[in-house]
């Protein structure tokens, strides 16, 4: 049986790449531009959570395998 598992992915910008502190009282929506306090660039918040999505896809995915590795090393001791 699977676990419920639960994954974090920080936004971060999408110029110098740190992660973005935004005010946490906010709710961010689309069309919303965030602005970096590294570099003071914008970020636009649907590009941001695109990226993050996908990152997160990628986290998962990694965690998965890592699992069926288990599994398989497991199945064939």
């Amino acid at each position: 049986m699977m676990e419920d598992k639960s994954f974090t992915v920080e936004l971060k910008c999408l110029f110098c790449d740190c992660p973005l502190k935004g005010d946490t009282e906010k709710e961010y929506v689309s069309g919303d531009m965030l602005k970096c306090q590294e570099c003071g660039e914008l970020n636009d918040y649907d590009a941001l959570i695109d990226v993050a999505a996908e990152e997160g896809k990628g986290v998962v995915a990694d965690h998965e395998q890592s699992e069926i590795d288990k599994i398989a090393k497991n199945l064939f001791k």
